[in-house]
């Protein structure tokens, strides 16, 4: 399984030589085995890349993320053929029924929910009875309300006076690790041949990851918790908050009552989102539960 996830901020010259990507910064190289990666996450000026280099990435499934200076995802590469049963995939997810996404949102948003709770809980903060209460008794007709509600007040428990769409110190280590998240479910979605535009709720005809988007919302908690105890007072991040946010690829959380990391999570849910596709059983979609915060993997940047 891959499980390196390399972050670029420097002027760097890539190359890919005898299957190893060759990096080369301020006259020093580096080598990292292309199987090893799992997502490349790269942001600043001079960054220079092949086509051809990068049509290499693609087919060894590594995801390439360029950010902006607040941390905002503004591209997402990933391989145009994920899997040898793809187009099936593709037709299944088309023809999978709005009554049956709309059970998948409410399991998503529920698990969602309840995350966002635990997360207060495990950070000793108020309100975590408060926003589980947000998780009971949802329906199609009131996930989407559930959810808005559930979300505001919980970034207030979280971090007193938060705006989401403000340019800030906290939004820009949280914007950091959702796009790394992001990123791996992204890449985990193509992997096994879904389309990534296709959500299950999201369907915004000028965002090419809608799955990805909706898929994410379960880990968003698990972000917030990493993130709790390195807000600093910059917009711009350091090397070591970044490499601690995305760090939580390898965080600790339970899945069908065993604990992975996050990886191994989201290629468990993914899974089991291809196999309600293509055979509509009624198993429920393998979604994270939150852990206190515990590396179960070492990451290399």
């Amino acid at each position: 399984m891959a499980f390196r996830t390399l972050e670029i901020t420097k002027p760097t010259e890539i190359h890919i030589k005898n299957n190893q990507l060759e990096l080369t910064q301020e006259g020093n190289q580096f080598y990292i085995p292309i199987e090893d990666l799992n997502t490349i996450t790269a942001i600043g000026p001079n960054i220079r890349l092949s086509t051809m280099d990068m049509s290499i990435l693609a087919r060894n499934h590594v995801a390439i993320t360029t950010l902006d200076n607040s941390y905002y995802p503004t591209a997402l590469v990933l391989p145009f053929e994920g899997n040898a049963r793809q187009s099936q995939l593709i037709h299944k997810q088309v023809e999978f029924g709005d009554e049956e996404y709309q059970m998948l949102w409410i399991q998503i948003i529920r698990q969602k929910i309840s995350n966002q709770a635990r997360a207060l809980s495990i950070l000793g903060l108020e309100g975590s009875e408060k926003i589980e209460s947000y998780a009971e008794n949802l329906s199609i007709s009131t996930v989407d309300s559930a959810e808005s509600i559930a979300a505001k007040e919980y970034f207030q428990y979280y971090h007193e006076g938060l705006n989401r769409r403000s340019n800030d110190p906290v939004n820009s280590r949280l914007n950091y690790g959702y796009a790394v998240v992001r990123s791996a479910i992204a890449r985990a979605v193509v992997s096994i041949g879904c389309h990534p535009a296709f959500g299950i709720h999201h369907n915004n005809q000028l965002n090419a990851f809608n799955l990805a988007d909706d898929l994410i919302e379960p880990f968003r908690p698990i972000v917030d918790l990493n993130a709790y105890a390195h807000f600093g007072s910059n917009e711009r991040l350091s090397k070591s908050e970044r490499m601690t946010l995305a760090h939580t690829l390898h965080n600790a959380c339970i899945v069908n009552g065993v604990k992975v990391n996050l990886l191994h999570a989201i290629e468990l849910m993914t899974e089991s989102f291809k196999r309600l596709i293509l055979h509509k059983t009624s198993e429920p979609l393998a979604l994270p539960e939150i852990l206190p915060v515990e590396s179960m993997e070492g990451i290399t940047e």
